[in-house]
């Protein structure tokens, strides 16, 4: 009895086991669908010999590999080339993008080279956006070691706070390190003067203000460090590890080292890391400066109502930042269904999207179900035009491109699309608004015109939208 009962009780432990390992690898590789995320670390080594860098960067995979990345190259590089580490080509070109690809060996590196030529300014020369960046990988750290040939007099900096410099007989060695993508990199002839606090490495010119210290003194530094020049010898700018400025030190200098030190707590795909200005601008009621994030915040703004805007800001608030985040963050402050960030992930480049939010709520006429589309535009409400009127039983026809006439209790009614004004038993009305509008692919009317032009009440509840003809 004794036997069986330890033969049974060793079944059951070896089961259990069993059921464990089954969940967790269905948890692991539930994240790793949900993420689609792989973390990397990086280093690079540049030489820079009369105008040109060679730049070789390794790209270690300390756990997962893709089975393809897209690169994309900084301006002007030239002679790409990618191994991996059994030394195999791994760079092909398919519809005009550049892919990684025969990553079969996990864990493992692969080593990219490339050259590029950026322009010399009297007395530096800046890398900004130098690096290339890679698809569905988010860099951990990374490691920059440049050795210099040719400019021996002035120094290179990087806005990280481990650095280093060695002088040889015949080069300059320099050393970097630092948490995420790569910083810019800053080559001048001046000595600076430098001062330090725990987050911040400020080098000036003509001395460090006295206040330096204590303006900083609420700024965060558990999770980041930034390295600000005050010069007026080179055009300011803003990035995550580098900041260069012109004017005196002040509350908008603080808030740009603000803005830097919060973006380095937050981790997202180096393809999107865009999101992540738009999230800091967020918590910082303060719009990115340029570029996609500048507009999305912009896009933000303008489509959502005060109320809507605070609470999104409070629940934004997340280390890991991605367009799932965002657009779930959106749905839930405006009871609409948001896809602006995942349009605006898939449109590389330069394309901006419009922010326009789907209703999700069946549309009542006559008490029948119908498909219309219903959105949020830039704060007001609107349905699809031609077609909501027609189920409402109205007669409605489309007179030329754009113009359309139909009568309501005898009344004609002459609507232009994207245009301020309508036609009422031929009387031009102006308003300040544009009743009906192209909204993507489609025309629609302003909810509060359909109701007062069409005499409906339009009444929402949590389960459905009625449209009602007044009687």
């Amino acid at each position: 009895m004794k036997r069986l009962f330890i033969t049974f009780a060793l079944l059951m432990i070896l089961i259990s086991s069993g059921i464990l390992v089954f969940q967790w690898m269905g948890f692991r590789t539930e994240s790793a669908v949900d993420t689609g995320t792989v973390e990397v670390n990086q280093s690079y080594s540049i030489v820079h010999q009369d105008g040109e860098f060679k730049v070789n960067q390794t790209i270690h995979f300390p756990t997962s590999v893709p089975d393809s990345m897209t690169i994309y190259w900084p301006d002007g590089a030239e002679n790409f080339t990618c191994k991996n580490q059994d030394g195999k080509n791994c760079l092909t070109k398919e519809n005009g993008e550049f892919q990684i690809s025969t990553l079969n060996v996990e864990p493992q590196e692969i080593t990219v080279t490339y050259t590029i030529h950026p322009s010399t300014e009297a007395g530096f020369i800046l890398l900004r956006d130098w690096f290339p960046v890679f698809s569905g990988v988010s860099t951990s750290s990374t490691v920059i070691q440049l050795t210099e040939k040719s400019l021996r007099t002035g120094n290179w900096l990087a806005g990280y706070q481990s650095a280093s410099h060695k002088k040889l007989d015949y080069i300059d060695y320099y050393f970097f390190s630092g948490e995420g993508q790569p910083s810019d990199l800053l080559w001048t002839k001046n000595a600076w003067k430098e001062k330090r606090s725990p987050a911040v490495r400020m080098l000036t010119e003509e001395g460090v203000p006295s206040d330096f210290g204590d303006s900083l003194d609420s700024l965060d530094s558990d999770e980041g460090f930034v390295t600000i020049i005050q010069t007026k010898k080179i055009k300011p700018f803003q990035s995550p590890h580098l900041i260069v400025m012109g004017g005196a030190f002040g509350g908008d200098q603080i808030n740009n080292i603000r803005r830097s030190l919060l973006y380095q707590t937050m981790s997202s795909r180096d393809d999107d890391a865009w999101l992540k200005e738009v999230v800091v601008g967020l918590l910082l009621n303060d719009a990115p400066p340029t570029g996609k994030s500048a507009w999305a915040y912009k896009q933000l703004k303008d489509g959502l109502s005060p109320s809507e805007w605070d609470e999104l800001r409070q629940i934004v608030k997340n280390p890991t930042v991605d367009h799932i985040m965002l657009d779930d963050a959106v749905s839930k402050v405006t009871g609409f269904t948001s896809s602006f960030f995942a349009d605006s992930v898939k449109g590389k480049g330069n394309e901006n999207q419009t922010l326009i939010l789907h209703g999700n709520k069946p549309i009542i006429i006559n008490q029948e179900s119908k498909e219309l589309s219903y959105l949020l535009f830039q704060r007001k409400k609107y349905i699809q035009f031609a077609e909501t009127v027609k189920d409402l039983g109205f007669e409605m026809r489309e007179i030329e491109p754009g113009v359309f006439l139909t009568t309501v209790n005898g009344n004609s009614l002459r609507f232009y699309v994207n245009e301020d004004y309508f036609i009422y038993n031929e009387e031009n009305y102006g308003v300040l608004v544009k009743p009906v509008q192209t909204i993507g692919d489609s025309d629609y009317i302003d909810i509060q015109w359909l109701e007062k032009l069409f005499k409906v009440d339009v009444v929402e509840n949590d389960q459905d939208i009625k449209l009602v003809k007044e009687k």
